[in-house]
C-alpha cells in the first residue's frame, strides 16, 4: 500500500469514498479547494490502483485540526486509518506542531476507539455540530493529542 499527496485529478474519486463513509459527504468541489492549499493536506492510501483511504487536516501555525479520515469498506480493519495517522503524526513532528485536534460523531465509537488508540484525549463536547441525513444533528466529542 503506498500513500501519496492528492493531485487535483483525484478529487472525484475522493468525493465518492467519503459518499461512502460520511454521513454528510464532502463536495468533489471541497476536495478540490483543499488540494495544494498551503494550510491543508491530503493524502490518499491505494491499493494497486483502488483508492484505499484517505485523510485532510488543517495545520494553523502550531496546531493542526483532522477534518476527515476515510476507510474504503474493502479495507476496513486493516490497518489503513492507522497508517493514515501515522503520516499525520509524522508530518506534525516535522512541524513542531504542539496537539492535534479532531471532532467525532458520539455514534462513532469505533472512530473514537481508534482515536484513544492513537493517543487522543476527550477534552469537550459540540452540541448538534453534525449534520445527520435526515436533517437533524448529532453531538459531536471533541478529542485532543498533544504531540
Amino acid at each position: 500500500m503506498i500513500v501519496r499527496l492528492a493531485r487535483p485529478g483525484d478529487s472525484a474519486a475522493l468525493a465518492a469514498l467519503d459518499a461512502q463513509c460520511n454521513p454528510s459527504p464532502w463536495s468533489e468541489k471541497q476536495f478540490a479547494a483543499c488540494i495544494g492549499h498551503a494550510n491543508e493536506t491530503v493524502l490518499l492510501a491505494e491499493q494497486g490502483r483502488e483508492l484505499a483511504g484517505l485523510i485532510v487536516w488543517q495545520t494553523i501555525l502550531d496546531e493542526a485540526e483532522l477534518h476527515l479520515i476515510d476507510t474504503a469498506p474493502a479495507y476496513r480493519r486493516q490497518g489503513v486509518a492507522s497508517l493514515l495517522l501515522d503520516h499525520l503524526f509524522k508530518q506534525a513532528d516535522a512541524k513542531k506542531i504542539c496537539r492535534i485536534f479532531l471532532e467525532v460523531r458520539h455514534s462513532n465509537q469505533a472512530a473514537i476507539a481508534l482515536y484513544q488508540q492513537h493517543g487522543f484525549i476527550s477534552c469537550g463536547n459540540r452540541p448538534g455540530y453534525s449534520p445527520c441525513p435526515d436533517g437533524s444533528r448529532e453531538d459531536a466529542l471533541l478529542m485532543e493529542k498533544p504531540c
